[in-house]
């Protein structure tokens, strides 16, 4: 401890109880960590000063972006906790490029605003904005919503600077779109959960603005129809679907209810909804595109009624109904959160699967499912019976979460979309993980980080 406290100088380490503690739980106050020391490093050489030094005596690192991880992979428990929250340098914003250069610690909102500056997009978007960082956005390979057009965060990535688990600087800081000179060891860094190293920088791809956005809630009888509805929206509008967001009637009502300053757009109760957002580059050709689609599903059946957002105010209240679901449903007691993805085509049988399993074997559980429908991906949460016991409830997370996972895995799923597997899902994730694959991926880690020193609950 007195080495790394030595290299890092004041401000650079604390171990003061009430500094500490709000890195040591995540927001939802399920996963309570513990560490004797937490490193702030200030710069990329800090970093690699502090891994050196743990890598040369044996120490464990748990490296934390913004503290907004659903997995506990960023909740050290009895690691030294290394935060790149000093991490916030913008070293580069360059719009013939379309690249921006950012540290690890910069918010995903600071680089939307970066972006803005030279008239360009950073297309990741999640709720968190404003606390989540570009390093455990890479880290976790984040998607958000803009998936359906643009991909995750790994496809948002040229290049990478990062401390490996020697304490060795790799400087990979391109910015290239082509580069086919053999393994992509940035490829490796994206999702690896800082278990291959620690991103300090990223080159980041930007994109065009656009001149033309519109957005609708509509509602309608099923994932079904949802399904179908995004089929033609693709081939109607030639790929300009921004989102397209799936929001069952209990997570809907319950967004609303719970959360302040919301209201149910459209006059009656349906059982299912989407939101959909359509952009263009050409002015008008959103609006127009958004109101041909609506009209064609309205009189196909597809859908029984739309309301479309006639202001900016309006999209930012329709996109607050489905960011909001997770706060809509905290006063609603315990919750089990499963983070899944099924070929898009399989949604509605996974949900109608999955909802008949749970409601089996768990009469009066709320089943509120939700999600990224363009790409896949469904949060199905499950909520603790009305006026039912949470504790109870919770003791039943792991069995519940394996019916859901079954599922997911019986239609070549995922049990992990987004979101990671983190301490949370690592040890399950060997049930469904090819074993040859799970070898591949033993043996890339156990050549960089022999020790197992680098985030050493997490992954394989």
């Amino acid at each position: 401890m007195s080495r790394l406290k030595a290299v890092l100088g004041e401000g650079g380490w604390s171990q003061d109880r009430d500094v500490i503690a709000p890195k040591l739980v995540e927001w939802r106050g399920r996963w309570q960590g513990e560490t004797p020391l937490l490193v702030t490093p200030r710069s990329t050489a800090e970093v690699a000063a502090v891994v050196g030094i743990c890598a040369a005596e044996g120490v464990a690192i748990t490296p934390q972006g913004g503290n907004t991880g659903l997995v506990a992979g960023q909740i050290p428990r009895g690691e030294i906790l290394l935060s790149t929250q000093k991490l916030t340098a913008i070293r580069d914003v360059d719009p013939i490029d379309d690249a921006m250069v950012l540290e690890a610690g910069v918010t995903l909102y600071e680089a939307h605003q970066q972006a803005a500056k030279v008239g360009r997009r950073f297309t990741v978007g999640v709720a968190s904005e404003g606390s989540c960082t570009i390093g455990g956005l890479i880290s976790t390979n984040a998607g958000g919503t803009a998936v359906l057009r643009y991909g995750m965060m790994r496809e948002q990535v040229l290049g990478i600077e990062a401390v490996l688990p020697n304490g060795e600087i790799w400087n990979g800081l391109k910015r290239l779109r082509k580069d086919n000179t053999g393994y992509d060891l940035k490829q490796l860094l994206i999702g690896a959960e800082g278990t291959l190293g620690i991103v300090t920088a990223a080159s980041l791809k930007l994109q065009a603005l656009l001149a033309s956005r519109a957005v609708a809630i509509v509602g309608l009888a099923s994932p079904a129809n949802a399904i179908q509805l995004l089929a033609r929206a693709k081939d109607e509008t030639g790929g300009a679907v921004e989102a397209f967001e799936l929001m069952g009637r209990l997570g809907f009502e319950l967004t609303v209810r719970n959360v302040p300053g919301l209201r149910d757009p459209l006059p009656e109760a349906h059982p299912w909804y989407v939101l959909i957002e359509i952009a263009s580059g050409e002015p008008g050709a959103a609006e127009a595109a958004l109101e041909r689609l609506l009209a064609g599903a309205l009189e196909r059946g597809l859908i029984a009624d739309a309301a479309v957002a006639q202001t900016e105010t309006q999209m930012k209240a329709f996109w607050h109904i489905r960011e909001g679901h997770s706060a809509g449903q905290k006063p609603e007691g315990a919750v089990w959160k499963h983070d899944v993805s099924v070929p898009v085509s399989k949604i509605p049988d996974f949900i109608g699967q999955a909802n008949a399993a749970i409601e089996k074997s768990f009469p009066g559980t709320r089943i509120v499912a939700f999600g990224h429908v363009g790409d896949g991906n469904v949060h199905y949460d499950v909520l603790q019976p009305v006026g039912g016991d949470g504790d109870a409830h919770g003791a039943q997370r792991e069995a519940g979460a394996k019916i859901v996972h079954d599922i997911t895995a019986g239609f070549g799923g995922s049990i992990s979309a987004e979101h990671g597997l983190g301490a949370m899902k690592t040890a399950e994730a060997l049930t469904y993980k090819d074993p040859i694959e799970v070898a591949a991926l033993r043996a890339i880690r156990g050549a960089l980080d022999p020790q197992r020193i680098m985030n050493p609950r997490v992954l394989f």
